[in-house]
């Protein structure tokens, strides 16, 4: 066993396990995996909030505990956008204009560009190597026509700050094809087998630069 790993899990209720209170989310899961991928210990916090938008995230990144508790970090996942379409639909379903979403999209955009910005400055504080996990959103309405464009666009933003250090997680496509099986009964949050694929599909892009 080497020197401990340190995880920080940030975003909203998915990062909370929110729809698996009694087994956790993918947060344990992860961290699990990792332990026994790499041999090392893994300390886990989890910094995150019920509802919480991009917007939000952002906010929390100004706290003087939280930036402190980044700065050692080796691993950091990120679940954020998927409150902010939500929100997004509510005004929309009262308005019925579509400049709601263009304007959570931009919106969305600019939290996530901070929120990297943040990280990576906070990381140079450091000298440990790190990485950051942006996990893509999945379908919550499927039966609404539009969502699934407005979720692909929200996913090619992530998609778009991918680099060597901050890789996108895409599980999408196994939500939509799994649904009955992946999510909570009566709810859109994932249930065990959802979390557990998750906590895969991270574990699938590897652990460069640790490793």
């Amino acid at each position: 066993m080497g020197d401990d790993l340190f995880y920080r899990a940030l975003g909203d209720s998915l990062t909370l396990g929110v729809g698996n209170y009694f087994s956790g989310g993918f947060v344990s899961r992860y961290a699990q995996i990792s332990l026994k991928t790499l041999r090392r210990p893994v300390r886990t916090e989890v910094f995150a909030k019920n509802k919480m938008t991009s917007g939000q995230l952002r906010a929390m990144l100004q706290d003087p505990h939280v930036r402190f508790r980044l700065i050692p970090a080796n691993m950091i996942t990120i679940t954020t956008g998927g409150n902010d379409l939500l929100y997004a639909n509510r005004m929309f379903l009262k308005t019925y204009n579509p400049i709601v979403f263009e304007h959570a999209e931009q919106q969305f955009y600019e939290n996530l560009l901070y929120i990297l910005h943040e990280i990576q400055l906070l990381k140079s504080l450091h000298s440990t190597p790190y990485f950051v996990r942006l996990i893509g959103l999945y379908n919550p309405y499927p039966d609404l026509s539009y969502s699934l464009f407005w979720v692909n666009r929200f996913n090619q933003i992530l998609k778009n700050f991918a680099t060597d250090i901050v890789q996108y997680v895409d599980i999408l496509p196994h939500f939509d094809q799994g649904r009955k099986k992946l999510l909570a009964i009566g709810s859109m949050h994932p249930n065990k087998h959802g979390y557990n694929l998750i906590a895969h599909k991270l574990a699938e892009t590897g652990y460069y630069p640790l490793v």
